[in-house]
């Protein structure tokens, strides 16, 4: 979704604004009671740390040598199940003890689930199985390479620029993934740069990547109607788009999109 100049995922805004609807009529419905904020607030608290800590366990060795990062959830990597299951059992508790929210803590988690499925398929039917677009991009050597998915393997594509904060901090978790998985057909599709501003920011990185091919005139960024950088489109084995991100992968979020969206991929630990 683009507003203006910034651009941003769709599932942290549905998140946001089912949210944001759960408290305002679970307020309303209280008359402002203090004690339905507390009890909203708890129940998001358990629901996400529940989601994200088993998440990470989950995904445990992506996390090796990089502790911190457990602690950025930029990259959301959450499990919604879990997380529901913890979230729906502390509002269950405050129904039950808190007797003056009742009516307000079931209003509030009702019209937080419409509204979060009301929004989802809305999305949802945005989207669509598109084929992937007939175009040809030149690659490293300057040659015209026509943009088509490996026989029968899943295509991944990851619309990037050098200039880009977020692409340059999820690179390197795609380069591992691309040497890691030679199931996966990864593409790398620059924006409007030249070959000698690619090659230098490469080596002065040291990454080591493969496929790498130049869209000067933002060609493919057009025909799949991209939102910002970087945006990942993935494509089945008969070159149909699968789903579409925006917005940098972590190692454990990446090798969480490939077992989603491919049953036989997934990146190594």
């Amino acid at each position: 979704m683009r507003i203006g100049p910034f651009s941003f995922a769709w599932l942290p805004l549905v998140l946001f604004l089912s949210i944001a609807v759960a408290f305002v009529l679970g307020r309303k419905v209280a008359r402002r009671d203090p004690d339905i904020d507390k009890a909203l607030l708890w129940t998001l608290a358990a629901g996400f740390g529940v989601a994200r800590v088993w998440f990470v366990l989950r995904y445990l060795p992506a996390y090796k040598g990089h502790v911190i990062s457990v602690l950025d959830i930029r990259d959301l990597g959450f499990d919604a199940f879990p997380g529901l299951i913890a979230g729906a059992c502390v509002a269950l508790w405050f129904v039950l003890h808190v007797k003056g929210i009742r009516r307000a803590m079931v209003v509030a988690l009702v019209s937080g689930a419409v509204a979060w499925s009301a929004a989802s398929a809305a999305v949802a039917s945005r989207g669509g199985s598109d084929p992937m677009p007939a175009i040809s991009l030149a690659d490293m050597s300057g040659r015209l390479q026509p943009l088509k998915s490996a026989d029968g393997e899943p295509t991944v594509i990851n619309l990037w620029a050098t200039w880009c904060p977020p692409c340059q901090a999820e690179m390197p978790v795609l380069a591992a993934a691309q040497a890691d998985n030679p199931h996966l057909h990864l593409i790398f599709v620059n924006q409007g740069e030249t070959q000698a501003s690619i090659e230098g920011y490469l080596a002065s990185h040291g990454l080591q990547i493969k496929n790498v091919l130049l869209d000067s005139r933002l060609d493919l960024a057009k025909v799949v109607d991209a939102a910002g950088y970087p945006t990942t489109l993935f494509y089945d084995g008969h070159g149909r788009l699968v789903a579409t991100h925006l917005g940098p992968f972590s190692k454990a979020t990446f090798q969480q999109a490939l077992e989603n969206f491919y049953q036989q991929a997934s990146a190594a630990p």
